[in-house]
């Protein structure tokens, strides 16, 4: 994590997004943006032996919107951290258990 310059915790990865209870935005260059629920998203990732930091995150990811227009993936432009919503898109939960142990892991 690192420290804004208001004095806030800013996230740098899925799973810091999710332990401070934010969801994860990917913007494309065409102005769509997703949201998408962090503790999710960092099961999937975790299941998959994947990074979740943003940085390489952001390769796994594409526009659904460019896919349809283009016939191709275009990925995002950015990934971040950004307030829960409503609408924000699922994936399987991870078991309480299995979360709970990674919380006390980096405690």
């Amino acid at each position: 994590m690192r420290w804004s310059k208001d004095g806030v915790m800013e996230p740098t990865s899925i799973f810091e997004a999710a332990s401070l209870q934010r969801s994860v935005r990917a913007v494309c260059g065409c102005g769509h943006a997703s949201h998408f629920e962090a503790h999710c998203l960092w099961w999937h990732f975790q299941r998959r032996g994947w990074n979740d930091r943003f940085g390489p995150a952001r390769n796994r990811f594409w526009c659904r919107v460019c896919r349809s227009n283009f016939r191709k993936k275009i990925r995002p432009v950015k990934l971040e951290s950004a307030s829960p919503t409503k609408g924000d898109f699922e994936l399987p939960w991870p078991d309480e258990r299995r979360w709970k142990e990674e919380m006390r892991r980096v405690r």
